[in-house]
């Protein structure tokens, strides 16, 4: 099954550690998406995650900082646990504006 984690670029964050078996710098990112909706009492609800990538894909996400996107995720369930994790088979996608608010705008307006 896939899902999608939906939300704004907040931050790409270079992150770098040594590998203590091998002493081997490794490098990637890590991206801050958050995303705001509304319940049905029209109370914020906040979901803020955050996803690591390979270092070699910073100028990728630091061109669409600020824009939101659509990250597809896989869910596996195993006999003791589940688990999401980002779907690497399928591509991203790069909205300009928050796609839930503009369907909420179309549904009022």
């Amino acid at each position: 099954m896939h899902t999608f984690l939906i939300g704004q670029i907040l931050e790409v964050r270079p992150i770098s550690r040594t590998n203590k078996s091998t002493g081997e710098l490794i490098s990637t990112i890590d991206v801050t998406i958050q995303s705001l909706l509304q319940d049905k009492d029209n109370f914020n609800v906040i979901n803020t995650e955050v996803v690591s990538y390979p270092f070699d894909m910073r100028p990728k996400f630091d061109a669409i900082k600020g824009k939101y996107i659509a990250i597809p995720y896989k869910y596996s369930s195993y006999k003791d646990s589940s688990y999401f994790f980002p779907d690497a088979n399928l591509n991203f996608v790069v909205f300009d504006s928050d796609p839930f608010f503009e369907k909420a705008k179309e549904k009022r307006g």
